[in-house]
């Protein structure tokens, strides 16, 4: 059954927010001055993200958060501008035009990329346009990069501790069926993590937020704040949890198993990796508010359940 569900993102500044130093910054990196400014929806950063518009025609999109704002999200977008400056113009990103710094704030500058998010609950044939181009992606790693990046079995592998986290708390999770599995999970889990090893280019955070569906039938993936080395399918996987977010009855399986994008995985591999994934989210979940992202612990709550859902059916 497909459920009326929302992501409730976190509410942003917007353009005319951004002190005016920092507006003149990005205006004269442009080389003209902003005539209109739209703020973009999605995402848990309470920064700014706007579609501009200069007197000069040009039509770029921009977005700025300070360390006062939100500390970790300044330190994305710092890294989020080393990996843009090297994403080759052949990958399916958003060209890069520049990163401003002014007091304590991170601002980043792409070219305007046409085009909109998948529509929630996901449809079929935009999923599939999705998984075709991660696939694509696959087949056309970017030279020189991989090597520069974190492994991603590594990146995650504290994440993937979840359940082992939640047992030294002696938390109970509300769940039987979890709470009577958390060692085994917890196994399940590290040895999926290590599944994802590879040399591949990884976005890590794929969601739709970060996908730009566009009418042409390309397919953009924006913020590579997370970039990785290691197991392609991995980003296909997290797009098919959130699929199942708001679609439990998803045969999110019969996709896995027939999608080439997933050809190099194993059923364990896919099997162990959505335990890590569970292992993150259920624990997550359970934390206190983050600062600066007051929406995003009922996000980790709607995964937790999408990922527990899918592993219940996976496990038998």
């Amino acid at each position: 059954m497909i459920q009326t569900m929302v992501i409730h993102y976190t509410q942003r500044i917007s353009w005319p927010d951004l002190p005016a130093e920092l507006r003149e910054l990005i205006e004269s990196h442009l080389g003209s001055q902003v005539i209109t400014a739209h703020s973009q929806y999605g995402g848990f950063s309470a920064g700014s993200a706007d579609r501009l518009l200069t007197a000069a025609g040009q039509k770029v999109f921009a977005k700025a958060v300070s360390h006062g704002l939100n500390g970790p999200g300044a330190a994305l977008h710092a890294r989020e501008a080393e990996i843009a400056a090297m994403l080759p113009a052949s990958m399916p990103v958003p060209k890069f035009l520049g990163r401003i710094r002014w007091d304590d704030w991170e601002a980043l500058i792409f070219d305007q990329a046409p085009g909109v998010n998948p529509q929630l609950p996901w449809g079929a044939d935009e999923l599939i346009r999705v998984l075709d181009t991660l696939a694509q992606l696959a087949d056309q790693q970017p030279a020189g990069i991989t090597s520069l990046l974190p492994a991603l079995e590594v990146d995650l592998r504290e994440d993937a501790s979840g359940f082992a986290r939640i047992m030294a708390d002696e938390w109970i999770p509300a769940d039987p069926w979890l709470a009577q599995n958390l060692e085994a999970l917890h196994e399940l889990a590290i040895e999926g993590i290590g599944a994802l090893a590879g040399n591949q280019l990884v976005h890590t955070d794929l969601r739709s937020d970060n996908i730009l569906l566009g009418e042409d039938g390309g397919v953009l993936l924006v913020d590579w704040p997370w970039a990785s080395r290691g197991a392609a399918w991995y980003d296909a996987l997290t797009v098919l949890v959130e699929a199942r977010i708001f679609d439990p009855a998803l045969d999110a399986d019969a996709i896995a198993s027939s999608h080439r994008i997933f050809a190099s995985a194993s059923s364990d591999a896919l099997t162990g990796a959505l335990a890590g994934l569970a292992a993150y989210y259920v624990d997550a979940a359970r934390r206190p508010e983050v600062p600066g992202l007051p929406t995003l612990r009922s996000y980790h709550a709607k995964q937790a359940t999408a990922c527990v859902a899918w592993l219940k059916a996976r496990l038998g």
